[in-house]
């Protein structure tokens, strides 16, 4: 379940509004002759990178704690977790993203990518997804094998690569992204 709850709180942290940290230079940005798919690919990347990273020293420190090597399906279902919570993630937060994007005022101390409010629904929402799907792998882990792991995470990584794709075509809408970069830039 750690996994899950760090990958979920690696992405509120501008995760859910990727483009807040531009603010007034998105217009800038966005008037660059670089394609919208390159735009959104770099995002989705650094986050993905962030994520990956802070799981997977998160699976590190609990594996040193717990000591011994795993066994095959321990494994596997390290590893889908690992895959499968953090790419849920990203795709979850890259929806919001681009459908419900905020200004945000980084000026201030305690500048956070979205109204309070909607913080608290999206960390609700991430911690309950991220830590239903790392129960799920807890219990593949005590499986005679890596297949069930692998199971698991074949439709969950479908979802979310289907998602990903759905927000990226609407990324590369004129309206959809004028509508984003409109947002992140006023104040």
């Amino acid at each position: 379940m750690l996994p899950g709850l760090v990958a979920a709180g690696g992405a509120l942290l501008f995760g859910v509004n990727a483009w807040a940290l531009d603010g007034a230079g998105a217009l800038w940005r966005d008037s660059l002759p670089v394609s919208p798919q390159l735009v959104f690919v770099a995002r989705l990347r650094v986050l993905c990178e962030v994520l990956f990273v802070a799981t997977a020293l998160t699976l590190v420190v609990a594996g040193v704690r717990a000591g011994g090597l795993p066994t095959s399906a321990e494994l596997a279902a390290l590893v889908a977790t690992l895959v499968v919570v953090s790419l849920q993630v990203v795709a979850r937060s890259m929806h919001w993203s681009v459908r419900r994007p905020f200004a945000t005022d980084l000026e201030s101390a305690r500048a956070t990518p979205a109204p309070p409010l909607v913080m608290v629904g999206y960390s609700a929402y991430l911690a309950l997804t991220s830590t239903l799907t790392g129960m799920i792998f807890s219990t593949t882990a005590q499986a005679d094998g890596p297949q069930w792991a692998i199971l698991f995470a074949v439709p969950c990584l479908l979802a979310a690569v289907r998602r990903l794709l759905i927000t990226s075509r609407e990324w590369a809408t004129p309206e959809a992204r004028s509508r984003v970069i409109a947002t992140v830039a006023a104040r």
